[in-house]
């Protein structure tokens, strides 16, 4: 489970990431995320649209993604927003597939350091 200290819950934040927020995308995932004002941890949200299946489902691809984004998130710049927003095509990969797209959109978004994989 991910660290309360890492979530990003609120509603308004997930509005002000996918409207002011810069993107970067895979075939299975889709990486918004935003520089914040305060300081701290990076906070991290998990979305899937519901054209993905049953709740079951979708809640399940977000526990997946929460575990592959888990050994990523001490090397994570803390001063910014996070959302990974799940695509049709993450039903049929792994979750060390899904590990490594996770932190290949991290890079690509400069927000790890390729040193650090």
């Amino acid at each position: 489970m991910l660290p309360k200290v890492f979530r990003l819950k609120n509603k308004a934040e997930f509005q002000k990431a996918y409207q002011q927020g810069k993107s970067v995308t895979s075939p299975s995932l889709v990486l918004t995320y935003y520089r914040r004002e305060t300081s701290g941890q990076p906070k991290i949200g998990f979305a899937a649209a519901r054209k993905l299946g049953t709740a079951v489902m979708r809640n399940r691809i977000k526990r997946q993604m929460r575990e592959a984004v888990r050994p990523h998130l001490h090397k994570i710049d803390p001063n910014y927003n996070i959302i990974f927003l799940a695509r049709m095509k993450i039903k049929g990969i792994s979750v060390v597939d899904m590990e490594k797209n996770m932190s290949g959109l991290l890079q690509r978004a400069r927000l790890i350091n390729r040193d650090d994989k």
